[in-house]
């Protein structure tokens, strides 16, 4: 887990052009990883107060069908690597990553 949340910091530190560009040529486990948020976030298994979660919401509307193929383990990871190249959906994700989930694995980690 500590080695996924590094990889997410590493990847949050990215500027817009060169994390859409690092999408297109990461490797397979971090496309796996990212779908898995996706998939944690669509399901709630992702422990949020009640204002994150309005939040997020909020964020996921736009791109909400795309995050549901995110979190479709049937897809395959290349259908999945378009849809994250896609600047909305992929900044999106990138977004809530930054605002939400990260903090909210860093707190769970430290609690343990």
């Amino acid at each position: 887990m500590k080695k996924r949340i590094n990889m997410f910091q590493n990847m949050k530190q990215l500027k817009r052009e060169k994390r859409l560009s690092f999408l297109k040529t990461c490797p397979d486990e971090c496309i796996h990883a990212l779908c898995e948020i996706c998939f944690n976030l669509l399901h709630q298994t992702i422990k949020l107060g009640k204002d994150k979660k309005h939040r997020l919401k909020q964020k996921l509307k736009p791109i909400r069908v795309d995050v549901c193929k995110l979190g479709n383990s049937k897809l395959s990871v290349n259908s999945k690597r378009k849809i994250l190249s896609k600047p909305q959906v992929g900044d999106g994700i990138f977004t809530i990553l930054a605002t939400t989930v990260l903090p909210a694995l860093i707190s769970a980690l430290a609690s343990k």
